[in-house]
């Protein structure tokens, strides 16, 4: 088999192998590790193992898009989070799914690629967290005072809706320390700001994938928002 023929059975059946693993629970590092091993044995030498000489690239440069000057292999790490983070989108995109209501371990990676992906228009504010949701003129909060923001115990931040926090102005009981002066400006900022919001009881709030022209996850799009600001590869038609 030549060595076009073993880029497409790496990527279309072995790396297709552990797809649901992948999207499920994801695999601890060191399986990761033996996987890529066996990948990289079959891609250079047809085998299960390669030694470093027979590598004509460095792992992670295969493990990118053509056009960014890889072989279009998928990393296993990057797909993971790209395939995952659709449960946190389903979560709040459908909330009458049966497993919704179960607690959703998420990742720091996962959760920092939702925060980049989500934008929110607020309905009633019943399904967009206040503290982490991109809902307030299309920035989280703590984007808008990062100050008052660090303020906030996660387990708070993790659970708090926009529809609690504006019922009866309850978002400032969330605070606890003493607010610098940084802080204290940023609060009457955040104050005018929400002071202007006016939820719609009958509408749900609109969560849209800004990755994707759909305004929907594709895992496509999450994937390669992982590679944002890698430099492209102009003459990888020829690869």
């Amino acid at each position: 088999m030549t060595r076009a023929g073993r880029v497409v059975q790496v990527q279309f059946v072995l790396t297709s192998m552990v797809v649901y693993q992948l999207m499920a629970t994801g695999l601890p590092t060191w399986a990761l590790k033996a996987i890529d091993k066996i990948r990289r044995g079959f891609l250079w030498r047809g085998r299960k193992e390669a030694q470093g000489g027979h590598c004509l690239i460095a792992w992670p440069k295969v493990c990118r898009a053509r056009e960014l000057g890889g072989l279009g292999i998928s990393d296993l790490k990057l797909l993971g989070y790209a395939l995952r983070v659709r449960w946190p989108w389903l979560k709040k995109t459908e909330p009458n799914k049966p497993w919704a209501s179960l607690p959703l371990q998420v990742s720091k990676e996962i959760e920092c690629l939702l925060v980049i992906a989500v934008t929110t228009t607020v309905g009633n504010g019943a399904s967009t967290l206040f503290w982490k949701d991109n809902w307030l003129n299309g920035k989280s909060i703590q984007v808008i005072a990062p100050e008052v923001a660090a303020l906030v115990p996660k387990r708070r931040a993790n659970k708090r809706i926009v529809l609690e926090a504006l019922t009866n102005q309850r978002w400032p009981e969330d605070i606890q320390g003493q607010l610098s002066i940084d802080a204290v400006m940023e609060y009457l900022v955040l104050w005018d700001l929400i002071e202007g919001v006016v939820l719609q009881q009958d509408s749900p709030d609109q969560h849209i994938w800004r990755l994707s022209s759909s305004g929907q996850y594709t895992a496509k799009s999450a994937y390669d928002a992982l590679f944002q600001g890698a430099i492209s590869f102009a003459p990888y038609e020829r690869i």
